[in-house]
């Protein structure tokens, strides 16, 4: 007994040099590791400064603890080094592969496309100062190219004020009557998107007077990748109808949606009376609901590369990498419930001649109420530059996640919550 012992011993003096020298390799390339982590975390900054610093921390302890385990003469001490070493060496992996890759899709979706020769941003402080974004929706799918299928299908401005937390949706109808900025002819705003964004943008800046700080372009693959990646959405529908250019049925209530189904849910309009003026109003539900579910914490926490991704190649927009971070890092360091609002320009059909089509015939056009419009300008106005007396009841929010979510978990942070009916019907 005593001579395997001995045998044993000697056998583990024979390798410690040799165990004692892999472990050191090991501890070397785990720092390594470590410096490029922090490297790539100061470059990319995806996250807010008191959670970076968290992360740091538990970073560099894990590989403080496995070191000095590794160090141990006892067995088992060095087996608890391994697993400390692979769980540090995993969140590495992860988290380096997260950084990288969601900063290239970043730089991607802002690089591709029209955004070589596109509109120039009016470029604000995103985190303290009022914006508006103009979504534009193509009636294509991502492999229908080509710029005489790019109808501007849905037209909606969303003007973000970051101060008070509020969002406003407006929605123009895509057949709205307006005067094309280059031609000076009549035209539906639907076919502005066949002369690119710009014509869009400057179509509506010439008709409402209304500064577009950025722009956001999507095809139907964006619209449905995004919301299957965050997780679906839940949409409330005042009334049932049965899809037209599908087989879906729609309840009325509340319906849980994957991408398709909210898609398809958005374009419906044969299916009312109202028609356009309804899939106005169901495009906002949507939205309304992606925006809630995307806006949430713990989604850009666990789905923002998800996101990044699905955007890919069918997204378009003239915003930085730099302020789609900004935003991203203020939510999370917020944890800000955010009221979404939403109107849409009122009009009346009729018929008439544009400008995009052959000029034998006349067709169906939207005519706005110069009142709804003077009313939907003001209101963006309102949200642009908010009273004293709104801004005087603002809550001072600290800007600290861990601050915020003790104050979410201990109920010191209780918001006014509406019935989630009264918010998208």
């Amino acid at each position: 007994m005593n001579l395997n012992k001995e045998k044993a011993d000697k056998h583990d003096k024979n390798h410690a040099p040799a165990i004692k020298k892999a472990y050191s390799i090991v501890s070397i390339f785990m720092g390594i590791a470590a410096v490029g982590f922090l490297v790539i975390l100061i470059m990319v900054d995806p996250l807010p400064a008191d959670l970076t610093i968290v992360l740091v921390l538990f970073m560099l302890g894990l590989l403080a603890v496995s070191v000095l385990l590794f160090r141990s003469d006892t067995k088992w001490k060095r087996a608890a080094g391994i697993i400390t070493g692979a769980v540090f060496l995993l969140i590495i992996t992860f988290s380096t592969n997260f950084m990288l890759s969601t900063y290239a899709m970043l730089n991607r979706i802002v690089d591709s496309g029209i955004n070589a020769t596109g509109p120039k941003a009016a470029a604000v402080d995103v985190v303290n100062e009022p914006f508006n974004i103009y979504l534009t929706g193509i009636d294509q799918w991502g492999d229908e190219k080509g710029l005489d299928l790019e109808r501007s299908d849905v037209n909606m401005i969303i003007t973000v004020n970051p101060k008070t937390k509020k969002i406003l949706l407006t929605s123009i109808p895509r057949d709205t009557y307006v005067r094309l900025h280059t031609a000076r002819q009549m035209d539906k705003l639907t076919h502005t998107g066949v002369y690119g964004v710009d014509e869009t943008l400057n179509t509506v800046h010439d008709w409402l007077g209304v500064d577009i700080n950025y722009y956001v372009k999507m095809n139907f693959d964006a619209m449905v990748d995004i919301i299957d990646a965050i997780g679906g959405i839940r949409v409330w529908s005042p009334t049932a109808f049965e899809s037209d250019i599908s087989d879906h049925i729609f309840y009325k209530g509340w319906n849980d949606f994957d991408g398709m189904d909210a898609m398809y849910f958005a374009r419906e309009r044969q299916a009312f009376e109202g028609r356009d003026s309804i899939r106005v109003e169901n495009q906002q539900r949507v939205m309304k609901a992606t925006i809630k579910k995307m806006m949430s914490s713990t989604t850009l926490l666990t789905k923002y590369g998800d996101i990044m991704v699905a955007a890919g190649d069918n997204l378009q927009t003239n915003m930085t990498p730099d302020e789609m971070t900004a935003l991203v890092k203020m939510q999370i360091g917020e944890l800000a419930d955010w009221d979404i609002e939403s109107q849409k320009i009122e009009g009346y059909y009729d018929q008439d001649y544009v400008a995009s089509l052959t000029q034998d015939m006349k067709f169906d056009v939207y005519r706005p109420y110069p009142s709804s419009v003077r009313i939907c300008k003001e209101n963006i106005e309102a949200v642009m530059n908010p009273d004293r007396a709104s801004l005087a009841n603002l809550e001072k929010r600290n800007r600290s996640f861990f601050v915020n979510m003790v104050r979410r978990m201990t109920g010191a942070d209780k918001d006014t919550i509406e019935s989630e009916e009264e918010q998208n019907s």
